[in-house]
């Protein structure tokens, strides 16, 4: 069996559920820590899928991170051989400009757990479990548009483009489903003066985020489920 590769940009934001995911199902896979220099294999074809995650960073910023345009390119051969590919929020806006797609400020942040609406009842069921507004965690002042020949999966109240299928196998997303209750709080660590700057209704305090982990998180786990579920019969069949 090939392994997974994944693809992590910063230390405080990792494969985490994902990989967890990957381990109950003893699927093996093989991690890249682009910001300690690791350089992504020439050989996409080595890998069953690959896996990208987020980061603080704009797609944009490739003049600051020499590992932007390197990954980009390297999404751009995976979807080119048809190994099918996996990103979450950054990661998602990679494999968009991978695509040919533009990302850009978003017209609203969204930080905080946010309820999205499936494009048709057939898409909740395929990919979200059979929920029709899946709630999931959001930290993300970039949209990505959607990609040439993308098909919408989802949309969100203060951001149309949330997740799209391209070729039917590669799956971009703006939300986190990868996340688990450590990592928000360090986030929340980190982050809290970019919360505490908008006051808008898509962007929760911090007091409402941290509130609401230990609750909200079996949820986001079972979502997980079903899009890591889905995602990966396309992998391995």
């Amino acid at each position: 069996m090939k392994p997974i590769a994944i693809i992590q940009h910063v230390s405080l934001d990792g494969p985490e559920y994902f990989l967890d995911y990957l381990n109950r199902q003893a699927i093996p896979s093989c991690i890249f820590k682009v910001y300690t220099g690791a350089v992504l294999p020439d050989d996409v074809s080595a890998y069953a899928g690959i896996a990208t995650f987020g980061g603080p960073m704009s797609v944009n910023d490739e003049a600051e991170h020499d590992w932007i345009l390197l990954e980009i390119d390297f999404l751009r051969r995976a979807v080119a051989a048809g190994v099918p590919v996996i990103g979450h929020c950054l990661g998602g806006q990679l494999l968009a400009r991978a695509l040919g797609a533009r990302v850009r400020k978003a017209d609203i942040p969204e930080i905080g757990w946010v309820a999205l609406q499936a494009e048709s009842e057939a898409l909740a069921q395929e990919w979200f479990g059979g929920y029709s507004s899946p709630r999931v965690f959001q930290w993300h002042s970039d949209s990505f548009d959607l990609p040439p020949g993308a098909s919408l999966l989802a949309s969100s109240a203060y951001c149309r483009n949330q997740a799209y299928l391209y070729d039917g196998r590669h799956l971009g997303m703006q939300f986190h489903c990868e996340v688990k209750v450590e990592m928000i709080r360090q986030w929340l660590q980190v982050g809290y003066q970019e919360i505490d700057a908008h006051d808008l209704p898509s962007v929760m305090s911090v007091a409402q985020i941290a509130a609401s982990l230990e609750e909200g998180m079996p949820q986001s786990h079972r979502q997980a489920d079903a899009i890591y579920r889905r995602w990966l019969r396309g992998v391995y069949g």
